[in-house]
């Protein structure tokens, strides 16, 4: 099983985070939210992925670089199946993952939630085609 996350799938241009706020579909478990949106990507692979959370959350660097090192691991473990998905659909697409205001969520919890998620991507994917 690879469990890479290659820098072709990370989201960086602002032109394609600016579409994800324009009418995309977006999943919620609590404290993480997903923003989705099948786009037209500048790479060769399946998804970009990009992680947020908010200095309005978290005044500290040091907890914001936490968090999304963790969001980040949690995705690169489990995002199989999304790839599985994309690869018989044919598609490419954005996702944004968002963290909302939490206190102290263990790694454990946000595996959990990175999951959940991402099979609901993933079944919004197969029912849209």
């Amino acid at each position: 099983v690879n469990h890479r996350f290659p820098s072709s799938e990370r989201l960086k241009q602002k032109s394609l985070i600016d579409a994800l706020f324009k009418g995309a579909n977006r999943a919620f478990h609590h404290p993480v939210m997903a923003i989705w949106k099948p786009l037209e990507l500048p790479f060769n692979a399946p998804i970009q992925v990009g992680f947020s959370v908010p200095k309005k959350h978290y005044k500290h660097s040091v907890k914001r670089n936490l968090i999304k090192r963790r969001l980040r691991e949690a995705y690169r473990l489990q995002n199989d199946g999304l790839h599985a998905t994309l690869a018989k659909q044919n598609g490419q697409i954005a996702v944004l993952f968002v963290m909302m205001k939490t206190d102290n969520i263990s790694y454990e919890e946000l595996q959990k939630k990175m999951m959940l998620l991402l099979r609901d991507i993933a079944a919004k994917i197969e029912h849209t085609k």
